[in-house]
This record gives C-alpha cells, sequence and structure tokens, in this order.
C-alpha cells in the first residue's frame, strides 16, 4: 500500500488539490439549510483559510496600487519642477528685460531733453576697475559711430567719465574716480566753481581747489562747468561728502559721491558734439554770478 502511495503521490497531489476546491464550491454554493454536516466542516475549516488569503490578495493588490500612484506622482513632480524652473529662467529674463527697457527709456529721455548735443548710445562689454590702474569700461563703439578721444561719457543719472582710447568698432573709457581723471564743476546751489578728481577706486572721489570762503555744505549738488572745454554744463557729477575745514590754507578738504556708480553702468551715451547754450537760456542765477568780477 505504502509503495504504491509512493508510486502515485504526485497524481494523488494533483487530484486532492483539485477536489478540494470543487469540494469548497460546492458546499458554499448550497444554501444553509441544504448543507450537509461535510459541507458545514469544509465551510467551517476554509472560511479562515479564505479570510486570510483575501487579506493577502487585497494587501498585494493595495500595495501595487500605491506603488503605481507613487510612480506616477514622483513623474508629475519632476515635471512640475521642470516647468516651475523654465518659468522661473523665463521671468529673470523678462525682469532683466524690463530694467533694460527701463535704463534705455530712461537714456532716451535724457538725449531728448538735450537738442544741444547729439549723442552715441553704447553697451559696456568689458571692465576694468583695478585700482592699481587705469580704470576703464569698455563700449561696443568707436571711430566709425563717431566715438574720438576725449569724448565725454554720461547716462541719465550723471557723467561716467571720457573716452580714454577709440578703435575702429569700440573705445575705452576712463571713469571718473580713475586717479588721472579731472572735471571742473560748479556747486549747483552756489555756482562756486571746484574740480573733481578721482582717487583710483570706484565710487571715491575728492574736491579741488574749492575755496575756504565758498558757501559748500555736505550734500551739495556739483555739476559739470563746462569750462574745461570736454563736458557740457550742468551733467551731475556728485555730491559733496565729508566736508573738511581745515584750521590754514587757502581751499576746502571734502570728499565726492559720484552721481553713476560704475561698477553698474550697462549702457551709456556717448557725447559726440554740444554746443553752448544761447545768452537767454543761460539761468538767471548762472548769469548773475558770471557778471561779478
Amino acid at each position: 500500500m505504502l509503495q504504491l502511495l509512493k508510486r502515485y503521490r504526485e497524481l494523488l497531489l494533483v487530484v486532492m488539490l483539485l477536489l478540494v476546491p470543487l469540494g469548497v464550491f460546492f458546499a458554499r454554493s448550497r444554501k444553509p439549510a441544504e448543507r450537509s454536516a461535510l459541507d458545514r466542516a469544509v465551510v467551517w475549516v476554509t472560511s479562515p483559510l479564505e479570510k486570510v488569503i483575501g487579506l493577502c490578495v487585497t494587501g498585494v493588490l493595495q500595495s501595487y496600487s500605491r506603488y503605481v500612484a507613487l510612480r506616477g506622482a514622483e513623474d508629475r513632480a519632476m515635471t512640475l519642477s521642470r516647468e516651475v524652473s523654465l518659468l522661473q529662467m523665463e521671468r529673470q529674463e523678462l525682469l532683466q528685460e524690463r530694467a533694460e527697457a527701463e535704463r534705455l527709456h530712461k537714456l532716451l529721455g535724457f538725449a531728448q531733453s538735450s537738442p544741444l548735443r547729439t549723442y552715441v548710445g553704447a553697451r559696456v562689454v568689458g571692465v576694468e576697475l583695478a585700482p592699481s590702474g587705469l580704470q576703464l569700461l569698455v563700449i561696443d563703439r568707436g571711430e566709425k559711430d563717431g566715438v574720438a578721444r576725449g569724448k565725454p561719457v554720461v547716462t541719465a543719472d550723471g557723467a561716467v567719465g571720457r573716452v580714454h582710447s577709440a578703435g575702429a568698432s569700440s573705445a575705452e573709457v576712463l571713469v571718473l574716480s580713475d586717479r588721472y581723471s579731472s572735471v571742473a564743476v560748479r556747486v549747483d546751489r552756489t555756482r562756486a566753481r571746484a574740480n573733481v578728481r578721482g582717487l583710483g577706486k570706484p565710487g571715491a572721489c575728492r574736491l579741488d581747489f574749492a575755496l575756504r570762503s565758498d558757501d559748500l555744505t555736505e550734500g551739495d549738488l556739483l555739476v559739470t562747468s563746462g569750462t574745461d572745454g570736454v563736458f557740457p554744463r550742468g551733467i551731475p557729477v556728485g555730491k559733496v561728502g565729508q566736508l573738511k575745514k581745515v584750521g590754514n590754507g587757502l581751499f576746502l578738504d571734502a570728499l565726492v559721491v559720484p552721481s553713476v556708480d560704475v561698477t553698474r553702468v550697462e549702457e551709456v551715451l556717448v557725447v559726440t558734439g554740444f554746443e553752448a547754450p544761447a545768452p537767454e537760456m543761460v539761468p538767471t542765477s548762472a548769469a548773475a554770478s558770471a557778471k561779478k568780477p
């Protein structure tokens, strides 16, 4: 008998695996009132197993659904992250374009407000602001555009410097803060004459040849006087700062805060020509001071 079981054990196992589900199926397919004792025993034995199997299958299906959902959420998150990055880049570009448009609009308004001058617009394409050497800005306009050595360079905020050298399509601008830069100025409030000289570092100038007898206070606006033959008059140069009236000497000691921050300049105007205003265009205060001996 044992040998027979061993010989046909695989076949018997297959038959049992087929009969058990069938028995369970037939036992459960009958109504409770029609079930025999064997049917009730089969249902009682298989109920816990069925619950366990159901829970396992449900858990597996839910886990798979969550996994698929997480994969989808991850893909959507990556897509949204890329879209946010692109939108941020576009926003930065739009902000830069708007800032540039505002600067150009300001330059255009400044140029149109000075009908006696001719200008050439230029972009700053290079910078050399080393304190140990010349402080230069490189612009993308040159001799073919009417730019020549010595021409004044300005923005809507004030004077930047003068052309140091010019090539065919580019030029170098010596900024006001360079130690070799000097500009003749007037105090806008009192019309007193002086001179602004660079100290060799961006944002630092000093006031030269301002008489002790002149009415000068910190915060006074300094504008070009036009007497140096380079800059047209009336262009802002800077404001007086840290004024010192020493005990002896003929002149005052003061620093000057430039009107234009040369470290932030991106577009400039090169003054290629200008005319002195007619006498009737000169402000009354300036004409009165000119009559004084």
